[in-house]
């Protein structure tokens, strides 16, 4: 259906009025694949210089808004009102005059997008970067995402479709979209963020993405003093919303990978865990749990693993051997709901920085069992990258990897506590890559800087742009699956360059910044300037460098794996041509001069 509306015949000519774009954009979000994205968290006592680190990797598909918006602080008057619409996280995510100048309806954009409902306005706004989610907003505080499977799931107000069996039409207001954008819009502190957004989905009601991956969500919230994770879904009525929140220990680091994580809900412990008022009465009503026992949030408000088995505990797995390769973790369970197979965090061996999470973002499990870089399925160059299958005879399932090809952005958001020789606005940094982390820079953002950067807000996905950060990386990654073994070593190099001048830069900015927010938000924008100029041209290294699977610089032609050819049938080819033993030339008493 929605190939068929998008490029039947005659779509040119409809698509052009206001009405069409509207409903064009509400019938692509319902098709659109929500995020299946990986995040990380560690407290201050974890990392090497005492802050906080969450990261993110918002890994959609390629009708994903994948711009990086900043949102300015506003004012309001007395009884004002704050609109709350559908989140379609297909482009455009949001159109309208009440996030600042870079949501505005334009040509690309299509008209206004309408409200499903309002809630009441708060007197002042605080400014943050918006991407899917907010990011982190003038307060340093800091959110990472990631959709999880539930058991109750219900649809957004006003809509009719991805409902819950019974229900026609949508009652619930909140998506995890939009309690992040309030967070970022209202919150100082990270417990202020889940109080926030706990109780504005338990008064307004939650709705997840819907389809297969189910209707829960996973969030890390954090400030420059400690990182709560916050699970969240439906209740049963569709109405309200179920959620737990469960602080960080200081000195450990922690995963998420498409699923719920927290276990015990102990609600007599305030100072590490919050719930809705409702997670036990749901649980006892249902009949899974009975007063007297531990609530395992997980176990009783998970749906489990969706697209396959280890599609998210394989992830966990890698992520806490990253960080603690001293623990040793079991790779296999049952069922990863029910069996608690690996502590909920972990100390790290050694202090993290927020390197090692750009580090783990561009994992492929190089050196485990796992290797996507190995076997028939990487090709015959050794490429990690495995495209989704679409195939209605063949059944199965390629390994997931935190490093995904369709990524539309990773972030790793670096969160330190202001000094008189790190002001505010520097001492929040989220690191933004847009694409696949490995194939993408990371380009330093400070909570301080007040607009947009012009190569992040570019991202359209069905205009191609010289302009945009995205789609440059996004060429790097198509290129480089032509010679991978070869090519990538050079985005590896790339990436290592600049964004050891991206900290060069934030050190810099540091000593320099005298208040001007102008000012450091123009030096951001030259460095993402230059980072966009770096990897257009080494998209034309790459090409270069090994054009026609040959050597340019060194010379000669690269040829095959001896392992590829001989899994791919070479051997079993034609064979070599016959000997020529047969007159003519060889006649009997021919003589051969």
């Amino acid at each position: 259906l929605a190939q068929a509306f998008r490029f039947g015949p005659g779509f040119a000519c409809i698509y052009s009025s206001p009405s069409c774009q509207g409903a064009m954009r509400l019938l692509l979000a319902c098709f659109a694949s929500a995020s299946a994205c990986t995040i990380f968290a560690a407290g201050r006592g974890a990392t090497k210089d005492g802050s906080v680190i969450v990261s993110h990797s918002d890994d959609g598909d390629p009708s994903n808004d994948a711009r990086i918006v900043y949102v300015p602080a506003a004012d309001y008057a007395p009884n004002a009102t704050r609109n709350i619409y559908y989140t379609a996280e297909s482009f455009p995510r949001y159109v309208g005059d009440e996030r600042g100048p870079d949501y505005k309806p334009t040509e690309a954009t299509g008209p206004a997008s309408k409200p499903i409902g309002s809630i009441p306005q708060v007197a002042h706004t605080f400014g943050y970067q918006d991407s899917t989610y907010g990011v982190i907003n003038e307060h340093n505080v800091a959110v990472a995402e990631s959709t999880c499977s539930a058991v109750f799931m219900t649809c957004a107000a006003t809509l009719t479709h991805g409902c819950e069996k019974g229900r026609k039409v949508g009652a619930a207001l909140m998506s995890i979209d939009t309690l992040s954008e309030l967070a970022m819009e209202r919150s100082k502190t990270a417990r202020e963020a889940v109080e926030l957004m706990g109780s504005f989905a338990e008064k307004y009601g939650f709705y997840g993405p819907g389809g297969f991956e189910g209707g829960g969500e996973s969030l890390m919230v954090a400030d420059p003093t400690e990182v709560w994770v916050f699970n969240i879904l439906a209740d049963s009525t569709g109405t309200g919303a179920i959620w737990a929140a469960k602080r960080v220990p200081d000195d450990h680091v922690t995963v998420g990978a498409n699923m719920f994580t927290i276990r015990e809900v102990n609600t007599t412990d305030t100072a590490n865990c919050l719930a809705s008022k409702n997670v036990y009465d749901v649980a006892e009503k249902q009949g899974w749990w009975k007063k007297g026992e531990v609530l395992d949030f997980t176990r009783t408000y998970s749906d489990g693993e969706y697209a396959h088995q280890y599609y998210s505990g394989r992830r966990m797995w890698r992520g806490f051997q990253m960080a603690a390769p001293s623990v040793k973790l079991s790779d296999t369970y049952d069922d990863l709901r029910y069996n608690r197979t690996w502590p909920w965090s972990v100390k790290p061996d050694q202090p993290v920085t927020h390197h090692d999470f750009m580090r783990w973002h561009r994992d492929y499990y190089v050196g485990t069992q796992y290797d996507m870089t190995k076997g028939v399925a990487a090709g015959p160059f050794g490429s990690p990258d495995r495209y989704s299958a679409y195939s209605e005879k063949i059944k199965g399932s390629f390994e997931r990897s935190i490093a995904l090809y369709r990524t539309n952005m990773v972030y790793v958001q670096h969160l330190r506590e202001a000094t008189k020789d790190l002001p505010k606005e520097l001492a929040g940094v989220a690191w933004m890559g847009p694409g696949a982390a490995h194939y993408a820079p990371f380009i330093p953002l400070p909570s301080g800087v007040n607009r947009s950067i012009d190569v992040l807000k570019i991202a359209m996905p069905k205009h191609f742009s010289t302009k945009s950060l995205n789609w440059a990386v996004r060429k790097v990654m198509d290129l480089a699956q032509i010679r991978f073994d070869k090519m990538h070593p050079l985005v590896e190099k790339a990436q290592l360059a600049l964004e050891a001048e991206g900290d060069a830069l934030m050190e810099f900015a540091a000593y320099e910044y005298k208040g001007d927010k102008t000012a450091l938000t123009v030096s951001v924008n030259e460095f993402a300037d230059k980072a966009l100029r770096m990897w257009q041209d080494l998209a034309d290294e790459m090409v270069f460098a090994y054009s026609d699977n040959s050597d340019i610089i060194h010379g000669g032609s690269l040829g095959y794996s001896d392992a590829w050819l001989k899994a791919a049938g070479f051997e079993n080819g034609p064979p070599p041509p016959p000997e020529e033993k047969q007159c003519p030339p060889l006649c009997p008493g021919d003589v051969l001069v």
